[in-house]
């Protein structure tokens, strides 16, 4: 038998393939878009958010949906209270969640001390805790404070020391209840270390900050309309 070489193949033959690679090659690349596309995170709708926070609550969607229209921010604001909600189980209703305008006219999304008593409570383990403080001072306040954290599963418990000259801001918060909010902020920094609870602290605390009521309408900024809301949110403490 003659042998024949690549060589003497006519030059369609060795092309035969060439349409069925090209087409196999826009299938595989059609299959990874259309994979590609498929992994896209879809942004959930207000109301998807809704249902999943009040279902992760048990609570009434409708009792949510109410409060969202009640709640006078920004859409993206309310999603991502929701999105805090539904990931650390806290209800925005009973002030578990917290969100603060700064002066940079951003949104600040928090969770409060409601809400971090709310996950101490939940842990099975906890046994209880106590607080005490410096009997040294500086101007009336204690320069430390302590929380110790008591667990069920651990024979000493977990204690954290704060010093309220490492926390202290210019926020008014801090200048009219600075004994609260050291034992506050030591109480979080001890739940943090008993219980690995891991939530991003406010950024920007240092600077003076305006609260808007969940149902009142948006004033304009103006200097009269922050001292208002500041005065009012400093009276309600």
């Amino acid at each position: 038998m003659k042998k024949v070489s690549i060589l003497d193949l006519p030059e369609d033959l060795l092309d035969d393939d060439q349409p069925h690679r090209s087409l196999q090659s826009q299938t595989d690349k059609s299959e990874h878009a259309m994979s590609k596309q498929s992994q896209s995170p879809i942004e959930p709708t207000l109301c998807t958010l809704v249902t999943e926070v009040a279902n992760t609550l048990e609570i009434s969607s409708q009792e949510i949906s109410h409060w969202t229209k009640e709640t006078v921010v920004p859409q993206e604001v309310l999603k991502l209270i929701l999105r805090v909600a539904q990931r650390y189980q806290l209800n925005p209703l009973l002030g578990q969640i917290d969100w603060e305008l700064n002066l940079n006219g951003g949104y600040e999304v928090y969770i409060p001390i409601d809400g971090w008593i709310a996950m101490i409570h939940r842990e099975s383990s906890f046994k209880g805790l106590t607080f005490s403080q410096a009997t040294e001072t500086d101007q009336g306040i204690p320069i430390w404070m302590e929380c110790s954290i008591y667990r069920a599963d651990l024979i000493q418990p977990i204690t954290v020391r704060e010093y309220f000259a490492e926390l202290k801001t210019e926020h008014p918060i801090w200048i009219q209840k600075p004994r609260r909010m050291l034992r506050h902020k030591t109480m979080q920094q001890c739940a943090r270390l008993a219980f690995g609870i891991r939530i991003p602290e406010l950024q920007h605390f240092e600077q003076a900050k305006i609260k808007f009521s969940h149902t009142q309408k948006k004033p304009k900024e103006t200097t009269t309309n922050q001292k208002f809301l500041l005065k009012r949110k400093l009276t309600s403490l």
